[in-house]
């Protein structure tokens, strides 16, 4: 079989608007071929303040370690970036999704994250006074995008993550790398 290893962090949050702690939330999705045999695909940063260059750093550490039959469903990374205030509330600030390359090596990806908005007059006034974000419902709009054409959006800060894959075997899947 097939193997992908994947090593290194998230790195850490920048150019969001918030000014209190950011942490993150983070899943690695996968297709059905795919089997995990070391690792966590999901997991949650520590909070963290932003510095003076508005960057939330967490360095938070990633390592997985998959076997596949096939390339089909390759990694994707879903992210879900929370504000969290002096009181202890925590809400959404951004939400993103990228694949991973396909590539052996050290990878550098900056993740642009988005954040649905209110359409109403109600809901902006109502979120300018009370705080928080509108959040989603359905989780899978954030990978699948079969909705999100429906969805009144703006743009948030990005998700800075370094990895290492590691691929082995996969020349006997007729798959070349260089």
């Amino acid at each position: 079989m097939a193997e992908l290893h994947i090593l290194g962090q998230l790195q850490c949050a920048s150019n969001f608007e918030e000014s209190t702690s950011l942490l993150c939330r983070y899943t690695f999705q996968t297709g059905p071929n795919w089997t995990i045999i070391s690792g966590c695909p999901e997991g949650q940063t520590t909070s963290a303040d932003p510095d003076h260059n508005k960057s939330n750093i967490w360095a938070h550490p990633i390592d997985i370690h998959y076997i596949t039959k096939g390339i089909q469903g390759w990694p994707k990374l879903i992210v879900q970036v929370s504000c969290l205030d002096l009181l202890g509330r925590s809400w959404v600030v951004g939400y993103s999704c990228c694949s991973l390359p396909v590539a052996p090596g050290h990878h550098t990806l900056q993740v642009p994250c988005w954040e649905p908005v209110g359409t109403t007059l109600t809901e902006r006034i109502r979120q300018y006074f009370l705080g928080g974000s509108h959040q989603l419902l359905q989780k899978d709009i954030i990978n699948l995008g079969t909705d999100r054409f429906k969805l009144k959006t703006k743009s948030k800060g990005s998700v800075k993550l370094q990895i290492e894959l590691i691929l082995r075997n996969f020349t006997q899947f007729g798959v070349e790398y260089k």
